[in-house]
């Protein structure tokens, strides 16, 4: 069976596609699996330091996966298949936001339910200007998944996250740019070599400190001042004894560009 997420190295980028193009690359049992299984890969190969994650086809992801639904509920088996699978694929959710890497979302087709959830999780998101943001849980009769309710309200505030999950209604490439939650929005034609350039950029970066950077911004949804600078103080500490420290403040000093090497 091919896998339903796959991803190569180019250089110091992997580039990790949603792989069910005849499914809009809908989120089931496999792809959690699969996703997870090359997220570890990334996570421990030295040589990645950015990755570019994008769906094949037209799609960048539907959200979940109806078919097996209407299966679920005709077998009444929806519960269990729930149970099963949500661990798996918020574990994913976590494991974006955990990575030490950043991950860019090259949005080049439909972005829809936990889509948009996975999207959120991301570092960066790119899209072209025909995309439509959904959603959708509502639409269905289901509450919220794929962190969609925790990052949505954090880019656009309650009121408009209420409306947009209340009444289900698209939001345009370019809103989505205005309130906040896509970094850019290209011709489709340049999605991913804009999504390239932005980890080309990124990988030649501190990798470590990048790393770093996302377990502060993680923590400050929920820690206390005092434990944040806490938190803080720690890893700047970590960071001062690291390679790409004294690299760049050498370079700072003699006014050269820093040649990190992601350590």
């Amino acid at each position: 069976m091919d896998k339903s997420v796959v991803w190569r190295r180019e250089n110091h980028v992997a580039i990790m596609t949603l792989n069910r193009p005849a499914q809009y690359n809908v989120i089931n049992n496999q792809m959690s699996r699969d996703f997870r299984q090359a997220l570890l890969e990334c996570w421990d190969d030295d040589d990645v330091r950015a990755i570019v994650l994008t769906g094949t086809g037209n799609a960048f992801s539907g959200g979940g996966d109806i078919k097996f639904m209407v299966a679920a509920l005709k077998a009444g088996h929806i519960s269990p298949g729930f149970e099963s699978m949500l661990p798996i694929w918020h574990g994913v959710i976590e494991f974006l936001r955990e990575i030490p890497k950043p991950v860019i979302a090259a949005l080049n087709g439909v972005v829809a339910g936990g889509g948009l959830g996975l999207a959120l999780a991301c570092d960066f998101r790119i899209a072209s200007p025909d995309i439509n943001f959904f959603t959708s849980f509502l639409g269905i009769g289901a509450s919220p998944d794929s962190s969609c309710s925790f990052f949505l309200p954090r880019f656009v505030g309650m009121g408009r996250a209420t409306e947009l999950f209340m009444r289900n209604t698209p939001v345009t490439a370019e809103e989505a740019l205005e309130l906040g939650f896509v970094n850019a929005v290209v011709p489709k034609e340049s999605v991913m070599d804009e999504s390239m350039a932005l980890a080309t950029e990124l990988a030649q970066g501190p990798t470590s400190a990048f790393g770093r950077t996302k377990q502060l911004l993680n923590q400050s949804m929920s820690s206390s001042l005092k434990d944040h600078l806490l938190s803080e103080a720690r890893l700047v500490t970590v960071s001062a004894v690291s390679p790409d420290f004294s690299e760049g403040v050498n370079a700072f000093v003699e006014k050269r560009k820093p040649n990190f090497t992601g350590k």
